[in-house]
């Protein structure tokens, strides 16, 4: 680059022009072509960021990490570019880096909660402990994670209501995404039922409802009695599901299940009351 400079400088005095307005035009010629270098280092490593992570691909993760990765490159190379520059117009940059030093330092210590939530945003990221969409569990607080940030991540329930928490504060997580879920499905039937024959019925009942629910994964178990209750001997059936798709896989099967043994003359026993009047 410098013999560039001393080259194009040599050209313009040759030519009658005078060395101060020769200085002047390498100096600005310089200045636009760092900056030129600057811009051409910023699209070029934005463009390998989404080319490496296929960031359309892989959702809302990779669109935070890309924003970060390509926020901190060109925060970096814009700083380099500047202490350039200004060498370029003889400035000394030695206390400009010092000073960078110690603002940063006070800084530091004036937003250490602001450090701490996004350093933790930065680990819960590229560490995937959640990711949008999950359903999680943060301090008691149970829904699906709406947006994910490196300060704060919201988390919106059932009924609408969002959470916001500073990633900082996130001790720990339950994330209900990670693994299936297993629908538990109890019921009774009486005393005076066949259960043999029962065993035989609900062979048949787990087979049809597995392959009439997609979100049911593996033909549900029918783990048999589990209790013997006043009135009724009660049984337990186990479904395992998709993420989170196990309360309604649960209400189906005890639709189902009212129905088939109602069809099958299997009686639903249920607590009665008796009262006797006494005549004097």
């Amino acid at each position: 680059m410098t013999g560039l400079k001393t080259m194009l400088f040599d050209f313009l005095v040759d030519i009658n022009v005078s060395e101060v307005i020769a200085n002047i035009t390498v100096t600005i010629l310089s200045i636009a072509v760092w900056i030129l270098v600057g811009i051409i280092l910023q699209l070029s490593i934005r463009h390998l960021l989404y080319k490496v992570l296929k960031l359309k691909r892989k959702g809302a993760r990779a669109i935070t990490i890309g924003k970060l990765s390509s926020s901190i490159s060109k925060y970096f190379i814009w700083f380099i570019i500047g202490m350039v520059i200004l060498g370029e117009l003889n400035v000394d940059v030695t206390p400009f880096i010092a000073s960078a030093g110690v603002i940063g330092l006070a800084i530091g210590f004036g937003a250490q909660e602001i450090v701490k939530d996004f350093i933790s945003g930065f680990f819960i990221i590229f560490e995937e402990s959640f990711n949008v969409d999950d359903v999680v569990e943060i301090d008691g607080f149970k829904g699906n994670i709406l947006s994910l940030g490196l300060r704060t991540t919201r988390i919106i329930n059932w009924k609408g209501e969002v959470k916001i928490i500073n990633n900082g504060n996130i001790k720990s997580i339950i994330n209900y995404s990670r693994s299936k879920s297993v629908a538990i499905v109890e019921f009774g039937v009486a005393y005076d039922t066949d259960l043999l024959k029962f065993q035989e019925l609900m062979a048949v009942f787990v087979e049809n409802a597995y392959l009439k629910y997609d979100e049911i994964i593996e033909t549900p178990i029918f783990s048999g009695i589990t209790e013997l209750a006043d009135s009724s001997i009660n049984m337990r059936l186990l479904a395992k599901t998709n993420s989170q798709k196990h309360f309604q896989v649960g209400r189906d099967i005890r639709r189902d299940l009212v129905i088939y043994l109602t069809e099958n003359e299997v009686e639903i026993p249920f607590p009665q009351l008796v009262i006797y009047n006494e005549k004097n």
